[in-house]
């Protein structure tokens, strides 16, 4: 047996409760009876005889940043009034709405910058939206998610998402960062003539926002640690959380003191193996997105009282080359590498991973969607369809970007020389599917006959598709205001936690939710935890409201889609 199939088996899996170091110390690791005393500097976690919080094996502490054994030696010891793990989509704006509260703000993070994932972020305007339309939208969510959506968290989201995105596209105005478009047609008009509005600013990169928005915290007084992750929590001795530990690349450590509130903002854990194991396992052959996101800020909470959200946790999967513009929820053919159809093209892109399992036992699963340049008449309202122009535009051989993989040729033949496929086998499986085409009725896989769409009218496109992991979606357990809460349910005075470090939002095996929403609720989670710690309450000094930033959202014709009828979605859109 090797070492992982040993710690995956539990061998050095731990009970209890975390172990504190009396007389409001480090959350470390203490020797069992029979042992000296104090604990080697030599010694390793995985030789000394440790209890962990339940949920916990030593195996995740090795694949991360946090440290067991106490630490008392400081370069430096710094006291705020708030202190953020992380600078991401989470992490900056509890940073920046901390100072716009008052707050003094210290920040520990891992990476040598800011860093955030996605594109684009989603709201609810609840001015503009009937109420009864809003809750039957949160339930075609939740009936999605197969009823394992967090109501709570999601109802949190609905009520400040409006504030959060108008803030964040202002906060955006102030350091020269616009989103690529505004969009509000995910907006809903039901059939009984009940509205919800939405509004989406879809940037180029949240990415980007973040590492100016960094910049602007440090301006506005906040005190950022890069490189430096946080590796110990601090407890006093009434269990509160009084500060965290960050290590910098000298390897030198900094007690970062918290007069109010840590917030964990620390990302997930998509590289630390030892956790996928067990909370996220489906995604074992898909690459991932994200570096050095260990886990460190469920493994830090679980330390000072608090659990990791029971298993599987959602994930969130992109093709993360094509995906951004095209095609998310067109059922478009699709072959695998040998040249074989093997599901159902309705499948939508967020599933694409989790059907793609089945076929593909131990290497990176990947597949070659095939349509033709009628593309746009035959799939005409089917998901997000790109005009001819901006398809063309990011065609390999016309764009620089190594991350469109999107292929051209007048023939099938062509285009599979270009992707390096046997063009035989191609091009009989495609011969095949159009005949199913024209006969109207899928004997392979029971496709809707309304989408059997023949690729036969030159020129011929491909997408070389690799779904890949963009985050796992399962954080540790917090109450309604995203204070981390113990075995008991009892907040954990001192502690929160925000963005994907926190709860479950989405409780289904894929993350299926409002497109958009993914990000806003990290912004959202970090900007009201950080209102609530310092406040109390949840009205923040900078209130912000749709308003403001409405004149971007409107079409041409002086109106937004919640107001036309006529070209209004009736029902949610799943891509």
């Amino acid at each position: 047996m090797d070492r992982r199939s040993f710690l995956k088996g539990g061998a050095l899996a731990a009970s209890a409760a975390a172990l504190t170091v009396a007389g409001g110390g480090l959350i470390g690791c203490t020797p069992n009876a029979g042992k000296n005393e104090e604990l080697s500097s030599t010694g390793s976690p995985s030789e000394m005889d440790v209890k962990l919080p339940d949920g916990l094996l030593m195996s995740d502490i090795e694949q991360s940043s946090v440290e067991l054994q106490p630490i008392n030696d400081f370069i430096a010891e710094e006291t705020y009034d708030i202190v953020v793990v992380g600078a991401g989509c989470a992490g900056v704006p509890a940073a920046l709405t901390a100072l716009e509260e008052g707050a003094t703000v210290g920040v520990l993070q891992k990476e040598a910058d800011a860093s955030a994932n996605g594109n684009g972020a989603s709201a609810v305007i609840l001015g503009q939206s009937d109420q009864a339309a809003v809750k039957r939208w949160m339930t075609d969510w939740a009936k999605e998610n197969k009823w394992r959506l967090n109501e709570e968290l999601f109802q949190y989201y609905v009520d400040h998402s409006e504030d959060t995105l108008s803030w964040i596209i202002q906060q955006g105005d102030s350091v020269d960062f616009s989103p690529a478009s505004y969009k509000t047609s995910a907006s809903i008009i039901y059939g009984d003539g009940t509205r919800i509005a939405t509004y989406e600013a879809a940037s180029p990169s949240n990415d980007e926002l973040m590492k100016k928005l960094i910049v602007k915290a440090q301006d506005l007084g906040a005190v950022v640690h890069f490189s430096t992750p946080a590796v110990q929590i601090i407890k006093d001795d009434s269990g509160r959380v009084t500060g965290v530990v960050g290590k910098n690349a000298d390897g030198d450590y900094i007690k970062m003191n918290a007069n109010i509130a840590v917030i964990m903002a620390a990302g997930d854990y998509m590289n630390n193996d030892s956790l996928t194991d067990r909370y996220c396992p489906d995604p074992v052959n898909l690459y991932r997105k994200q570096q050095n996101r260990t886990g460190d800020g469920h493994i830090l909470s679980s330390m000072a009282g608090g659990r990791i959200v029971r298993g599987m946790h959602p994930k969130m999967c992109h093709d993360l080359q094509c995906s951004a513009f095209t095609f998310m929820a067109t059922p478009l053919l699709a072959l695998d590498p040998e040249g074989n159809r093997f599901f159902n093209e309705e499948c939508v892109l967020t599933s694409w991973s989790t059907i793609m399992m089945y076929h593909y036992k131990d290497e990176q699963p990947i597949m070659y969607r095939f349509f033709d340049s009628e593309y746009a008449e035959k799939y005409k309202g089917v998901g997000q369809i790109p005009p001819q122009e901006m398809l063309d535009s990011n065609i390999v051989g016309v764009t620089d970007n190594p991350l469109r993989r999107i292929f051209k040729a007048d023939t099938i033949e062509e285009l599979c020389e270009q992707l390096e496929l046997d063009s035989v086998k191609f091009k009989e499986s495609i011969e095949h599917y159009n005949e199913l085409c024209r006969s109207g009725r899928d004997d392979d896989f029971g496709k809707n006959a309304k989408y059997m769409q023949t690729v036969e009218t030159a020129p011929f496109y491909c997408i070389e598709t690799k779904p890949g992991l963009s985050a796992i979606d399962g954080g540790v357990y917090v109450d309604n205001h995203y204070q981390v809460i113990d075995a008991d349910g009892n907040p954990i005075e001192g502690l929160f936690a925000a963005g994907v470090n926190a709860g479950n939002l989405c409780g289904g095996v894929d993350w299926a939710m409002p497109g958009g929403s993914s990000n806003c609720h990290c912004f959202n989670a970090g900007r009201y935890t950080a209102i609530y710690a310092i406040t109390g309450g949840l009205e923040p000094t900078n209130k912000c409201t749709f308003d403001q930033v409405s004149d971007r959202f409107v079409g041409e014709d002086g109106k937004f889609i919640w107001e036309k009828p006529e070209e209004c979605r009736h029902e949610i859109e799943i891509w």
